[in-house]
């Protein structure tokens, strides 16, 4: 099964800011056509069509606005409505030029005998420009047919490819982590059950000290009164 060709998409600005005179077309276009991406008629066309005067029709259309005024001026006529007469009539010029520019793209691309490979070398020009590409509007030629689309889209970039899946770094990190929140609190827990032992066998020792003093002071307190009452009855025997 044959491959489809590769259709052309025409970006207007950036053709003519890249192609903007016949030395210029030349210059990128050759080695094109050498390495056989442009044939020898399409490669004329492309040249002819760089040297010729399409940039300046919206120019025109506008300074061609001056003498229709001025044409269509009464005397009677206010300086704010001459005014409002030469805006409306340049906007118009302008507008004028701007399709007969594009008609004349329009013309060149259905020239081309072969899109496809005019569309490779657009392509390698366009990786070695300078010259970003701008939004729209573009002319897009698959096969016969052309479209124009005049959405200001601007260049698409690939966005990363997200995954819901986790990778293994994702599995590597989780583990990681969970390792780590683990460590943390057996550390806090190891720490906290060291300081309640010592806190604990001191309390014992505190007890048992307490209870032992306690003791001595009720021997003590026996042995006194045992010698006072050997003294009350010795003297009970001498009377």
């Amino acid at each position: 099964m044959a491959d489809s060709p590769k259709p052309l998409n025409y970006n207007l600005r950036w053709i003519e800011r890249t192609f903007g005179s016949r030395t210029a077309t030349e210059a990128l276009l050759t080695p094109e056509r050498d390495a056989g991406n442009v044939s020898h008629n399409d490669y004329n066309a492309a040249v002819n069509f760089a040297a010729g005067s399409y940039p300046y029709y919206r120019f025109l259309g506008g300074i061609l606005a001056i003498p229709v005024t001025l044409s269509l001026r009464r005397p009677s006529w206010t300086i704010p409505r001459t005014f409002g007469v030469l805006v409306a009539t340049t906007l118009a010029g302008s507008f004028g030029g701007q399709a007969m520019t594009f008609s004349a793209h329009l013309r060149f691309i259905r020239s081309l005998e072969d899109p496809s490979g005019f569309a490779q070398a657009i392509e390698n020009i366009q990786k070695n420009s300078p010259i970003p590409v701008p939004p729209g509007p573009v002319i897009v030629r698959a096969g016969n047919r052309s479209v124009f689309d005049s959405t200001e889209q601007s260049p698409t970039n690939p966005s990363p490819v997200t995954s819901n899946s986790p990778t293994k770094w994702d599995q590597i990190r989780t583990v990681n982590s969970h390792t780590s929140t683990n460590s943390s609190w057996d550390a806090l827990r190891q720490n906290h059950e060291r300081s309640r032992v010592p806190s604990s066998t001191t309390a014992s020792q505190s007890a048992d000290d307490t209870d032992a003093f306690q003791r001595s002071c009720d021997n003590d307190r026996a042995a006194e009164q045992a010698k006072f009452n050997e003294l009350l009855e010795r003297e009970r025997n001498i009377k």
